[in-house]
């Protein structure tokens, strides 16, 4: 296979970003770091990083629903709670507090409110509040 000149090209920047990166971490001192390098005073963790993230299961006193690709759950059918685009194709846990406000939660992580009784039309989406004040 012949190489072209944008391949060739590719080649030799990504020689000079490794030779920037060595450099970077292991040769030249940081001042920000009491003149040591990086490679010097980086720990690296020993708690091992798993293959898969195991499934959660929210209690059964949440009602689960899954976020769909423009980052909203759908509600009662017609109207959309954005949530977040980062949650996409993952489920989200919401509870009753009462009065139409329900507690939107990503496992075991409270992500906001929202009161069913302000959801705007079907077409938009309303969006999380941290506060209900």
């Amino acid at each position: 296979m012949r190489k072209t000149p944008a391949t060739h090209d590719l080649k030799a920047q990504q020689r000079r970003l490794n030779h920037f990166v060595k450099q970077y971490n292991n040769i030249r001192p940081h001042e920000a770091l009491d003149m040591k390098t990086p490679a010097k005073i980086h720990d690296f963790a020993n708690r091992p990083f798993p293959e898969k993230i195991i499934n959660f299961d929210y209690d059964s006193k949440y009602k689960v629903l899954k976020v769909t690709k423009s980052g909203a759950v759908r509600w009662k059918s017609y109207y959309w709670v954005y949530v977040s685009a980062a949650l996409q194709g993952k489920y989200v846990a919401i509870e009753d507090i009462g009065n139409g406000i329900w507690k939107v939660f990503f496992r075991n992580v409270f992500l906001g409110f929202f009161d069913e009784k302000h959801l705007r039309n079907k077409q938009q989406s309303t969006r999380l509040e941290i506060n209900l004040v």
